[in-house]
């Protein structure tokens, strides 16, 4: 809303309306109506549920987009740090979310614990009140002290309870949004054209919940790039056709976290609790659309991955953008013959994660196939290997041929070829997915 809407509102309307017997409730009632009109075409139109509430780490919500970036002071900040977004037929601005003013008051206030007059943004809300008579939706000094208070109140409240959905909270919560457009008072998100989660309201909600460091907050997305929406259709329609509905590994992207997965969260929960460290370098072997990488550099590791197969460095590279991550992939398989001129010296990993690189029990038998992993591990120098290979099952369903094959063969004599031709000493079963043994190798 510009400052002249908002002084006209103040001024002309709000007066008037506060006199009239139940205004607001009928406002309420009405705006209601029309906003769930609007969710419901929209969800028509796409096939996508708009009023569906998603939990989101607060963390990922990176952006931020600004209405009128020439009168604040985010539009200070240099080209390079924002760029066009659009809207229909309207264009913002985009920028970091911790570059707004309203955040770092917030820091200011709750982390350094200076009083709010002592923020800058008390300083230019003060000015603008002087010159204006308007600053942050208030009309005098009164009202915006008044409201920082409630902003203290907010914190507490939020420290204590979380964030909750709007319809969740009951009517006297500090959360509660008494305005009329209540219906549209979560905390909202666009999806820029790359799949960038980009903050549009509740701003100070947000802020809050990254500085308690809250594990997820509900957020609804009203609007999609229309680049994004070609991409989401493209994967959706490929794991339906090639992959039998199901993602191989969980997609984190929020806008995708309902496709099913053939893999849980479990194999990153063994491994993660079985980490000698929390920090430091990471190697995915085999990283498909890169689940592990983003998992572990969101821990504070520095990741690579790496991976070849058909479509799936396409699709990561994709997924890595829209998360705004920083992991470097490499585009080959662990099986390549010019990976060894890649790899022509040796490199250093503190961890090395190999997942079901061996599709079935046979692939492991084939001749050389093993010797030639050890050899590439040892190209790799690790401290830790987290590996993970089929279960005995995977053998059913071979022709006589291929039993016959690898009727010797044993995960035993895996771990000892690997065992004797690399560098580690120790190995430890640390739990299983699907009948799928996970080993710790040290």
């Amino acid at each position: 809303m510009s400052i002249k809407a908002l002084q006209f509102y103040i001024k002309k309307i709000k007066p008037v309306s506060d006199k009239i017997p139940y205004f607001r409730n009928f406002a309420k009632i009405i705006w209601n109506l029309y906003w769930n009109a609007i969710l419901a075409l929209k969800s028509l139109y796409f096939s996508i549920d708009f009023k569906r509430i998603y939990w989101i780490d607060p963390q990922k919500i990176k952006l931020v987009l600004s209405h009128k970036p020439l009168i604040t002071n985010e539009a200070n900040l240099s080209q390079n740090k924002k760029k066009l977004f659009q809207v229909g037929s309207r264009k913002y601005y985009v920028y970091k979310f911790e570059d707004k003013s309203v955040y770092k008051a917030f820091y200011e206030h709750f982390v350094a614990k200076k009083p709010w007059n002592e923020t800058e943004l008390y300083s230019r809300v003060v000015n603008n009140l002087a010159i204006l008579k308007n600053g942050w939706r208030c009309s005098s000094l009164e009202d915006y002290n008044h409201r920082l208070k409630n902003m203290d109140k907010l914190y507490d409240d939020i420290k204590k309870n979380g964030i909750k959905p709007q319809k969740r909270l009951h009517k006297n919560s500090v959360l509660r949004e008494n305005k009329i457009k209540e219906m549209q008072n979560e905390i909202i998100i666009y999806i820029g054209s790359e799949g960038e989660l980009i903050h549009y309201n509740g701003q100070h909600r947000l802020c809050i919940a990254k500085l308690l460091e809250l594990k997820a907050v509900p957020v609804q997305i009203l609007y999609r790039h229309k680049n994004w929406l070609r991409f989401r259709k493209e994967m959706i329609k490929y794991i339906r056709r090639e992959m039998r509905g199901k993602a191989y590994q969980p997609i984190l992207h929020p806008d995708l976290s309902d496709i099913p997965s053939l893999w849980s969260d479990k194999r990153f929960k063994i491994i993660r609790n079985n980490l000698s460290a929390r920090e430091g370098t990471l190697l995915d072997i085999g990283a498909h659309w890169g689940y592990f990488c983003n998992k572990f550099e969101n821990l504070g590791f520095q990741c690579t991955a790496l991976e070849s197969h058909e479509k799936n460095p396409y699709f990561m590279k994709k997924l890595k953008r829209a998360e705004m991550l920083n992991f470097d992939i490499i585009e080959k398989s662990i099986f390549d013959e010019d990976l060894l001129d890649f790899l022509e010296e040796p490199i250093s990993f503190d961890i090395v994660i190999a997942l079901n690189l061996f599709n079935q029990k046979i692939d492991i038998g084939k001749e050389g196939i093993a010797d030639r992993f050890s050899f590439i591990l040892r190209k790799i120098k690790a401290k830790e290997l987290y590996l993970q290979i089929p279960g005995e099952e995977a053998s059913q369903g071979l022709d006589d041929k291929d039993k016959r094959e690898t009727e010797n063969f044993s995960y035993r004599n895996l771990m000892e070829r690997i065992m004797d031709n690399t560098q580690f000493s120790q190995v430890k079963k640390i739990g299983e997915e699907r009948s799928c043994s996970i080993y710790k190798l040290s």
